[in-house]
């Protein structure tokens, strides 16, 4: 009754759901197919469909849009309800996720975990039939029990870490975009707002605004462009810039990338309507790839595995041999074989497959991703996104960072605090009173025109905050707020008038910007601004107060040394510059050509832009160095800001070298190579500078990382070992090039990056160690018992318990230390490094060796310290359990000594720090004791009395002592 009620509310609902999908038909009058057809690749039909809809504004009518200011901001979370249930939201269909059933399931898909119970039902069979119907069914029931207790744990831990890297990729993919929507509490006939979204909640019908480094969130038509370029590769294979305009190729595409200008476009396809989206579905899954590391481990991993099963079969063997033996001398005597035998074979088959359990060591792979995923969900917390897994890692043995300086050095808060004024030096921000309002109109328009950036007032911080260009931004700054002009207006009024001509977009390798406009007249206004040195070069007149004056060679040079005095001060300076056109000379070609434009040019001013280091850079910067890894700034600003901000920061030493891009680009490969290790400064560099740098210290054997934040730095961070794009001033192709997005911009989330890459590392190698050696105890232990005769000391089902507290617990316990500034203290690991080292063979070695020690002499004297005689069948249990349980309890120490792994003398440091490790150990204790007391036939244990748990403890405890005299033995570190 109840499915059936359940099964009734589904249906209302569906019902409900289909009947509001019919009413937004009838409002809307078209499908998301049919609109999401309008972008389809290789339609020649696409401009007749176009065409007959009406173009951008019959889309915009159609899905009830405005052009001008977007969606209305009236209802509009039911607005946005609406057109994500009708059109469908910009999000892609997640992988099938198996659930936990599913990856239990796949546990058993294991070979040995197969025939391991395939064993233990022949044993249950047997030992039923053939032994005690009584006792005999616990050795079978005991290992399938143990068998569904490790899939069990596996399962939960791969649950565990597919939910991880499903919450990571939710925010890895979730990037943001710029979309007009109305403005509140505005009118219909006012412009929009831009505001900042998360891709994944624009809708049909939404106004995106594109520029520069975009990369296009969703299908839709283009309304407006100026030198828009963009890079279809992802959709076409074509890495050709194609040319965007609302009259000829008005399509745009999601996935791809705005290379140049700036452009505006009507959404009409998202999510699985999209072209994109459309591949997507198409796509099969993709396999996830190995880390370095990961391959390492795999090899190792099967190595060890080969030598585990080379033990068990020599084990096996020799059981088999001594049983032919012993069959072969019944038989002698006159008795007959018995069914009885079978269950000797059985068990030593079971002990065989066992071996193999506990040897292949399934926890190193494990131990990497439990340690990865743990990183880097920890790395979000200390602003360090991961894209990519192996950068994690990497990012541990990287030898030499190319670091940007604004906003990753500096604070990226930039003011003008000084500078030239029609002419005039001014310590401070000039009142607007005391300049000439003639070219106070053009500089202003200059401002307000000649830039993309906008201001968003925050109201948390009562004071505007800078969207887009934090350079350009710093003049609206002084438009908005020290001069109280509205720049808003001033673009609004020139829209209207359609007197913007062209835009020229800024460049790393431009280094400047151009507006042509129109004005009353029909002559027009070239408004130029950028590097100082570069715009300066191009002026032929200047403002000197209230008139314009030939710019002769001695001002010009005086220009020049004020530029110098602020950048050596640490200002980043600005040059702003105009031209006026006449009517007949601004034609299609003359517009063409971009050089013949930008020339002739008058000096309106220079400002002194004030960018503050951040005050946690020096000290980020030192640890950096201190841990052997070099920081170079390379920086497009001018070579005197750049080494005063260098040496604020301790990047630029008495014997460094800071050369400028034209220099070091101008060199032979030699002479670059011979003095890179001393650079420590590249400025006024081109993005090609920064992929030679790269490039070239990778050929000198550096693992390189890199930091960029424009669409040009991508080539760089794909070069570099680690690319690290930043996550405010960052644009979308930047950040979809590299492998880390760090989310302050802040140089000292780098060097936490850092430092949690070599934990991640070590952690690994923590693991190793406890892990080999626990195999060769169990491997070596088994075989000699097995030779001497004695019996296998170890039950098949303790084995299990062994390998469960090997494999799964002491990877998460390990593979989850967090890092401390020690790995700050020491040089990186060279690439040629082993897994192993020195120091860990020895550890490794030393700590087998006691633990085989103290094994086999209990196993050879223990009867007759513990009073037991091993001939009786109850006292070789005994006495097998004491072995059982001093075993553990040795690996369960050795496990605190395998927390450090460099011969650190205090391996209890910031044990308290890892509540898991804490806890794991903890409870592996109280585990071993229920086990040991209560685990009976079950585990074939039985219970010890105080004076026997004393000695096992003791033994366990005693290789802590021991692990600190192994560490005074000298052993080489790599």
């Amino acid at each position: 009754m109840q499915m059936k009620n359940q099964n009734n509310i589904l249906g209302d609902k569906n019902l409900i759901v289909q009947k509001k999908l019919d009413e937004l038909q009838t409002k809307y009058k078209t499908t998301p197919e049919l609109l999401g057809d309008l972008c389809s690749q290789n339609d020649p039909t696409n401009p007749e469909k176009l065409e007959k809809i009406g173009g951008s504004k019959g889309i915009a009518k159609t899905v009830q849009t405005n052009l001008q200011n977007g969606l209305p901001q009236k209802d509009l979370k039911n607005n946005l309800d609406e057109r994500k249930l009708y059109f469908g939201e910009n999000k892609f269909k997640e992988p099938e996720f198996k659930g936990f059933w599913g990856l239990f399931k796949d546990t058993f898909d294991d070979p040995t975990l197969k025939i391991l119970i395939v064993s233990a039902i022949v044993s249950l069979i047997l030992g039923v039939t053939v032994e005690d119907p009584k006792t005999g069914w616990i050795e079978g029931t005991a290992i399938l029990i143990a068998v569904l207790i490790v899939s069990f744990v596996t399962a939960i831990n791969d649950y565990q870490k597919e939910m991880q890297f499903r919450e990571l990729n939710k925010i890895k993919d979730n990037i943001t975009c710029t979309v007009i929507r109305e403005k509140l509490n505005g009118n219909s006939e006012a412009e929009g707002e831009k505001l900042a979204i998360s891709i994944h909640d624009i809708v049909v019908g939404d106004i995106i605004y594109l520029q520069t480094g975009s990369k296009v969130p969703a299908d839709g038509i283009l309304f407006y462009a100026s030198e828009l370029k963009t890079n279809e590769s992802s959709m076409t294979g074509e890495n050709d810039e194609v040319r965007k305009t609302p009259d000829e190729d008005c399509w745009v595409m999601s996935g791809t990338e705005v290379t140049q200008g700036e452009g505006k476009y009507i959404v009409t396809a998202v999510g699985k309507h999209s072209q994109w989206g459309k591949i997507m579905e198409k796509a099969k899954g993709k396999e996830d790839i190995n880390t370095p590391l990961q391959d390492k481990l795999e090899v190792m991993a099967d190595q060890i595995g080969k030598l585990g099963l080379y033990s068990a079969i020599l084990t096996v063997l020799v059981l088999l041999i001594k049983w032919g033996f012993k069959l072969y001398g019944r038989i002698n005597e006159g008795q007959n074989f018995e069914f009885h035998d079978l269950v000797e074979i059985t068990d030593a088959i079971i002990i065989g497959i066992t071996i193999v359990v506990v040897a292949v060591p399934e926890g190193l792979p494990l131990a990497v991703t439990i340690s990865l995923a743990y990183s880097m969900k920890k790395m979000m917390q200390d602003n360090n996104l991961v894209r990519k897994l192996e950068s994690c890692e990497t990012m541990g043995n990287v030898t030499t960072i190319c670091s940007d300086k604004t906003g990753t050095l500096t604070k990226n808060e930039m003011n003008v605090v000084e500078g030239y004024f029609f002419g005039k030096k001014y310590d401070t921000q000039p009142n607007k009173k005391n300049l000439n309002p003639t070219h106070y109109q053009i500089l202003i328009k200059n401002i307000a025109l000649n830039s993309k950036a906008y201001l968003h007032y925050d109201e948390s911080k009562q004071k505007n905050k800078i969207i887009g260009s934090q350079t350009e931004g710093a003049l609206l700054l002084l438009l908005k707020d020290q001069w109280n002009e509205d720049f808003e207006s001033i673009r609004k009024k020139h829209e209207n008038e359609d007197s913007f001509v062209k835009l020229i977009s800024f460049s790393s390798k431009r280094k400047r910007m151009s507006t042509i406009i129109k004005e009353d007249n029909d002559n027009y206004l070239v408004f130029c601004n950028g590097a100082s040195e570069i715009i300066l070069d191009k002026c032929s007149h200047y403002i000197n107060d209230d008139q314009e004056k030939i710019l002769d060679t001695q001002t010009q040079e005086e220009f020049f040394k004020g530029i110098n005095k602020m950048a050596s001060s640490g200002l980043r300076t600005l040059c702003l510059a105009y031209r006026r056109v006449d009517s007949n000379t601004c034609d299609e070609k003359w517009l063409e050509n971009i050089d013949g434009i930008e020339k002739d040019l008058t000096l309106l001013s220079i400002v002194g832009i004030k960018d503050p280091v951040r005050e946690e850079v020096p000290h980020a910067v030192r640890e950096s160095q201190n841990a052997g890894v070099t920081v170079r700034m390379v920086t497009g600003d001018n070579i005197e800001t750049a080494k005063h901000i260098a040496k604020e920061c301790g990047i630029l030493k008495e014997d460094g070298v800071a050369i400028e891009g034209f220099k070091f680009r101008n060199m032979t490969v030699e002479e670059k190579k011979k003095i890179i290790p001393n650079l420590q400064v590249l400025a006024r560099s081109s993005p090609q500078d920064k992929y030679d740098l790269v490039t070239l210290l990778k050929e000198m054997g550096e693992v390189v990382s890199v930091t960029g934040d424009g669409t040009n730095d991508a080539p760089a961070l794909k070069q570099a070992h680690v690319g690290l794009s930043m996550g405010i001033a960052g644009t979308d192709v930047a950040k979809e090039a590299s492998d880390i997005v760090i989310l302050d911009d802040n140089f000292k989330s780098i060097v936490l990056a850092i430092m949690w890459g070599r934990s991640v590392y070590d952690n690994i190698r923590k693991f190793l160690q406890f892990q080999l050696t626990v195999n060769v105890v169990a491997l070596i232990t088994s075989f000699l018992a097995a030779v001497s005769g004695q019996g296998i000391p170890l039950k098949a089902v303790q084995l299990l318990w062994v390998n469960l507290i090997m494999d799964t617990l002491a990877a998460l316990a390990l593979g989850t230390e967090p890092p401390t500034k020690d790995l700050l203290k020491r040089a990186p690991y060279k690439k040629s490094s082993s897994l192993l080292n020195g120091i860990m063979k020895r550890n490794i070695a030393a700590q087998s060796v006691f633990q085989l020690i103290v094994l086999l002499v209990i196993l050879q004297f223990g009867g007759k310290f513990f009073g037991l005689n091993p001939l009786d069948t109850e006292d070789k249990l005994h006495l097998d359990c004491i072995v059982f349980n001093t075993f553990v309890l040795m690996q369960v120490f050795n496990e605190i000594n395998c927390r450090k792994i460099n011969d650190e003398p205090n391996i209890f440091k910031g044990i308290f720090n890892n509540w898991i490790f804490c806890g794991i150990w903890i409870g592996i204790i109280l585990i071993q004791v229920i086990v040991v007391e209560f685990g009976g036939s079950f585990f074939s244990t039985v219970h010890l009395n105080v004076f026997e748990w004393g000695v096992s403890t003791f033994l366990g405890l005693l290789s802590i002592p021991l692990g600190f005299f192994f560490r005074l033995i000298p052993a080489k570190s790599d």
